[in-house]
Parts: structure tokens; C-alpha cells; sequence
């Protein structure tokens, strides 16, 4: 299947384009400006201050929710389609061209998310032990400040679920990431990359790396780049990337359930564990994938009325 090019400028000041103007300027700055606003607006005391130290303030979880969620969708979903509409001329439905069957599309998606997931939990475990090394200086300092940072928030917006707050922790972990992330990092930028090296899995490799990196999260940046690699064959193979969102969309959504679950006791597993599944289990889930991904390849190419094109 062919798919339709985000732009016709030159690849590489098209994914400048979108490096700068959406993810820099549109995610990273305007979107979380304007969230950190209305969270100070709408938290009684000092909303900068305590995002800081989350753990000591368990009344941020509501306004983190929603700086986090109106952040998202803004930088990930309403500034991507706004450039695409007026910057090049172009809608959403570019990238959802592929027509498949989705009563078989999406358990084996359901599964292969599952079986992907165990099957690099030993690079999860081993990634998560790393530690950032003295010699990098001022940069290992902050990142490991980030990574402090963002593993409190995620504490505070996941500790102690109520009915209502698993809703709206579930919307805006699984909903509003799965299709933005998926919008900006497989639609705009693999499509771009795609065009600039000529080479679909560089362009996936590429693009999973660039989606790992801008989560700021390093001990989980193996497993975070493999998951996005996996999202992005998705997207190649069949051309509509209502797949890799779903797939996202599992990835996440799972976890989040998981936590739920637990916290109620319904099942023992801990969803935060890196701890790495049994050998024979982990031998096990990569047979799977294996047979589910490639399975998923077949039924995708056997129903591309054109050849899929690089360029």
C-alpha cells in the first residue's frame, strides 16, 4: 500500500519541521505551558512547588491527571492534525489507509502485545539496574533527576485507585498517549524518515529511539525503544495506524488494569516489578511473538491492493 507522504518538502527539512514545530515548540513548550497554567489555577497553593516533591503532596493526583491528559492531548493530538491541516495541507486520514479484518486483527494484537512485553523482560530488568555512570557529569545529574522526578508522578497519579480515579488515570495513560504518540511518532515521523533514508527499518529503528528518548525515562529506555520498534512494523505492515494504536493502547491499558487489580487484590502480580518472567516463560512468549508477528504479517500483506512503497 502506498502511503501518502506528511509533506512535499524535502524529508529532512520536513522532519525538522516537525522536530521543531510540533514536538519542540507544540509539545515540550506551548502544550505544557498552558497545562501548567490551568494546574496552577486550578490547585490550592503553589502548583510549581509541589510538583516537585509529589510524594508529600497526595492532593496534586487530580491536577497532575489533568495537566498531564490536557498537555498531551494538546501537544500530541491537536497541534500534530493543526500542522498538518495548515502547514501542509494535509488531513489525518493519511495515515489510515489500510482496510483489514479487525475480528482477527485485534486478538493477535491483544497477544502479541502480551507475549512482546514478557518476552524483553530480561532487557527490562537489566535496563532498570543500570546505573548512570559518575563521568557523565551535569547530564547524568539531570537525568537521573528526571527519571527521580517522573517515577514520583508516577506514584501519585497511580496509588490508590478509586473507582473514579482509575477512569480518568486510564484515560489519560492509555487513551490520549496511544493515539497522540502514535500520531506524531509513527504518522509524522517514520512516514518523514521513511522518505529520508529509503529504508523502512531504519526509519523504525530511528523513530523508536526518538520516541524513547523524549519520555526522559532512561532506566527504561531499552525496552521502551524495543516496544516502539514493534508499534512502528505495525504501522508499516498494514498501512492504517489505528493498528499500532491499538497495540498501544493494549500495552499501556494493561498496566494500568494491572495496577488496578492489585491494588484490589484480585490478582499478585506487582504491574511495577521489572523483575524479569521465568526462563522457560520468557522462551516461550518470544516463540509466540514470533509466530504472532509474523502471522500479523501475512494477513496484512495479503490484503495491500498495491505494493507497499518506501519512498
Amino acid at each position: 500500500m502506498h502511503v501518502n507522504n506528511v509533506s512535499e518538502r524535502p524529508p529532512l527539512s520536513s522532519l525538522i519541521r516537525i522536530f521543531l514545530l510540533v514536538i519542540i515548540v507544540g509539545w515540550m513548550f506551548l502544550s505544557q505551558t498552558i497545562a501548567i497554567i490551568v494546574g496552577s489555577f486550578i490547585y490550592e497553593g503553589d502548583f510549581i512547588s509541589a510538583m516537585s516533591d509529589p510524594a508529600n503532596h497526595p492532593d496534586l493526583r487530580d491536577p497532575i491527571l489533568l495537566t498531564q491528559g490536557l498537555g498531551s492531548a494538546l501537544g500530541l493530538i491537536f497541534i500534530p492534525w493543526y500542522y498538518l491541516k495548515f502547514s501542509e495541507n494535509r488531513g489525518l486520514g493519511i495515515f489510515f489507509k489500510g482496510e483489514h479484518q479487525w475480528s482477527l486483527v485485534i486478538p493477535a494484537v491483544l497477544l502479541s502485545v502480551a507475549a512482546v512485553a514478557i518476552a524483553i523482560s530480561p532487557i527490562a530488568e537489566w535496563n532498570a539496574s543500570v546505573a548512570i555512570p559518575e563521568w557523565t557529569g551535569a547530564f547524568g545529574r539531570w537525568a537521573k533527576n528526571a527519571e527521580a522526578a517522573a517515577e514520583a508522578i508516577i506514584k501519585t497519579i497511580t496509588g490508590n485507585f478509586t473507582p473514579t480515579t482509575f477512569i480518568f488515570t486510564f484515560v489519560v495513560v492509555a487513551v490520549i498517549p496511544a493515539i497522540g504518540e502514535e500520531l506524531v511518532f509513527r504518522g509524522l515521523i517514520q512516514t518523514e524518515l521513511q522518505r529520508a533514508v529509503k529504508n523502512p527499518h531504519m526509519a523504525i529503528l530511528l523513530g523508536s529511539i526518538l520516541f524513547s528518548a523524549v519520555h526522559f525515562q532512561f532506566l527504561g529506555f531499552l525496552p521502551r525503544m524495543l516496544i516502539g520498534g514493534f508499534f512502528g512494523y505495525l504501522y508499516f505492515w498494514s498501512g492504517n495506524l489505528w493498528v499500532a494504536i491499538l497495540a498501544h493502547f493494549l500495552n499501556n491499558g494493561l498496566q494500568i488494569v494491572g495496577l488496578y487489580l492489585n491494588q484490589l487484590g484480585v490478582i499478585s502480580f506487582d504491574m511495577e516489578s521489572t523483575e524479569s518472567a521465568p526462563l522457560p516463560v520468557i522462551a516461550i512468549a518470544v516463540v509466540i511473538a514470533f509466530l504472532l508477528l509474523y502471522y500479523l504479517k501475512r494477513n496484512f500483506a495479503s490484503r495491500l491492493t498495491l505494493p507497499r512503497e518506501a519512498s
